[in-house]
């Protein structure tokens, strides 16, 4: 029994020393949280962006506006990744009529054609999850609704997505990518004057293997 558990923590000890060895550019990077919300530039009209405690999640970035074009934070990225994972919680208080609330765009370059594109994810309380619009006529930025309809207030939605995935899926060119800057924040397309507030734990990047690219192009228009 006794050799049985001194290999166990032999086991232990060398997959903490082999995760400790990998390279910087392939572990999870916290790219917003509590902790580093100084480092965000802050574009706030009319609102507030500050921090609040959740039985949840613990501290998380609160939003508050009267007009929801007017509460964002900014900063840029760097990261090594080829295909990286986005993931973040968000959650709504009480809203009174559908529209795009929470927005999160993403600036990124693909490495092949060092082209620049954005993808814009949103919760539209108007919409079903899956819907893509595109924003542009020369095709370099589209909205995708990941959180929507569905999707009620007073509750924390988890968003997992994978740029290179989905910039294949909406464009057609599959390609590695490096993101770039990233700008989150309530948001509305037509900036209607609505008063809301929000709640986002965090934004964490994550390295990925080569995705099996889609066979299908996502409808947009």
């Amino acid at each position: 029994m006794r050799s049985r558990a001194l290999n166990s923590a032999r086991l232990i000890s060398l997959l903490f020393v082999a995760l400790l060895a990998l390279p910087a550019g392939l572990k999870a990077q916290p790219l917003l949280s509590s902790d580093n919300l100084s480092n965000w530039t802050n574009g706030c009209w009319r609102c507030d962006i500050d921090l609040q405690y959740d039985v949840i999640h613990g501290e998380v970035i609160r939003f508050s506006a009267d007009r929801l074009f007017g509460a964002t934070l900014e900063n840029r990225v760097r990261s090594d990744s080829e295909y990286p994972e986005l993931s973040w919680f968000w959650s709504l208080d009480p809203f009174l009529e559908p529209a795009v609330y929470f927005s999160l765009e993403v600036y990124f370059r693909a490495r092949d054609s060092r082209r620049k594109y954005m993808i814009r994810y949103v919760w539209d309380s108007s919409e079903s999850v899956g819907q893509v619009h595109t924003l542009d006529k020369k095709d370099k930025s589209w909205t995708l609704v990941v959180t929507g309809e569905e999707a009620g207030p007073l509750r924390w939605y988890e968003v997992r997505r994978n740029i290179a995935e989905d910039f294949a899926a909406v464009s057609g060119i599959e390609s590695a990518v490096d993101v770039q800057r990233i700008v989150v924040g309530l948001g509305s397309d037509d900036k209607r004057k609505l008063t809301a507030s929000g709640y986002l734990s965090g934004i964490r990047l994550s390295p990925q293997p080569e995705p099996q690219w889609p066979e299908a192009r996502l409808s947009s228009d």
